[in-house]
């Protein structure tokens, strides 16, 4: 079906597609590479559980795509129309009767597309991701202690009470070795020494850990008085923590949820949705008049005054969903006039790069 598209839009819209996976993938790697080396962090200090960082890395990895397909779009547009300003291939297109105007087609067969591909996203995969994330969350809180420890290093407990140090521990992390632990009971300290510790659930559930070849400790800081028992085997009862239930966010509602609902903030958190989509279509159609140059300029010379009027768009977009949210706006404006500002933006550069709207009329019908 390509034959019938003409060889120019074919290569202008190849231009874009590489270009904007190329963005995508730098900006998501750069992102994500800083985010695995905090989560490995975390695991490395015991605050989340090793095997709970790949599907957290796979639920962050999801978010900063959605958020940055918008931004990405926008810079390759803006790169490849600088190249060809920087090539003089503008130049040869004008010579050709293809002016600026004429290039929206190629530009719409990719922007189209991507926009569609995030109303999908938006809609339909970010309210699972949200949900994923929470039940995640709530799994880590609802897990004991004992499966996060890590090794070589003193672990203390959430509470504050408990420290435990272990040298070593099997692969599934069910048999410690060498182990130290401190508790703080009533004013008095207890200590355990033990060459070896295994976790160990009884019939009702109840969870344990058994030591073993060890020795007790117990008695007041300060004070000559203290208690030693050796044990060839000892198990203390770990209390069962609180079971954290997770709440359901309004990021994590459907749209049929959504639209069935009379809370302001619902509706705002729609039109939050819709509006990420919408603005990946208008800041490509923006890029396009913003990436004029002259080849002495470069590639680069718009970029900074492109990243700037991003940079306003996505802040008011933001503190339009604040007041929305707040009830600082009408309903029926909502986030509407946010792009609603970016079209007179569209529309005040198009008249300065292309001649005015029976030009572009006429380019367009070309």
């Amino acid at each position: 079906m390509f034959k019938f598209i003409p060889v120019i839009d074919r290569y202008v819209s190849r231009e874009l597609l590489v270009t904007w996976l190329s963005v995508t993938l730098v900006l998501l790697l750069i992102l994500m590479s800083s985010t695995l080396a905090r989560l490995l962090g975390k695991a490395a200090d015991g605050s989340i559980p090793a095997d709970a960082v790949f599907p957290l890395l796979t639920i962050t990895g999801a978010r900063y795509l959605i958020l940055l397909v918008p931004m990405s779009l926008y810079l390759g547009v803006l790169l490849t129309f600088g190249r060809m300003y920087r090539d003089n291939e503008m130049a040869a297109l004008a010579a050709c009767g293809i002016g600026m105007p004429r290039l929206y087609r190629p530009l719409l067969l990719v922007a189209v597309p991507v926009m569609i591909f995030m109303l999908a996203m938006t809609l339909r995969v970010m309210p699972d991701i949200a949900m994923r994330s929470a039940l995640l969350q709530a799994e880590i809180e609802n897990r004991s202690e004992l499966s996060g420890l890590a090794t070589g290093q003193f672990n203390q407990s959430r509470d504050g009470e408990t420290v435990v140090f272990l040298d070593r521990q099997s692969a599934d992390g069910k048999i410690l070795q060498n182990l130290f632990v401190q508790q703080t009971v009533d004013s008095s300290v207890q200590i355990e020494t033990a060459l070896r510790a295994q976790r160990y659930r009884d019939e009702q559930g109840r969870q344990y850990i058994l030591f073993g070849d060890g020795r007790h400790y117990k008695g007041e800081p300060g004070t000559a008085d203290y208690r030693i028992v050796q044990y060839a085997s000892h198990g203390i009862y770990l209390q069962d923590a609180v079971v954290v239930q997770p709440a359901k966010q309004r990021n994590a509602m459907t749209v049929e949820e959504l639209l069935a609902s009379d809370d302001i903030s619902h509706l705002a958190e729609l039109q939050w949705r819709l509006s990420i989509p919408l603005a990946t279509l208008l800041l490509a159609v923006l890029a396009l008049p913003l990436s004029h140059t002259s080849p002495r300029k470069g590639r680069y010379a718009v970029l900074g005054l492109a990243i700037f009027f991003y940079l306003v768009y996505s802040n008011l977009l933001g503190i339009g969903e604040s007041w929305f949210t707040q009830g600082k706006s009408p309903a029926w404006l909502g986030l509407w006039w946010v792009h609603g500002f970016a079209l007179l933006l569209i529309a005040f550069w198009w008249q300065l790069r292309a001649g005015g709207v029976r030009q572009i009329y006429r380019q367009l019908r070309a």
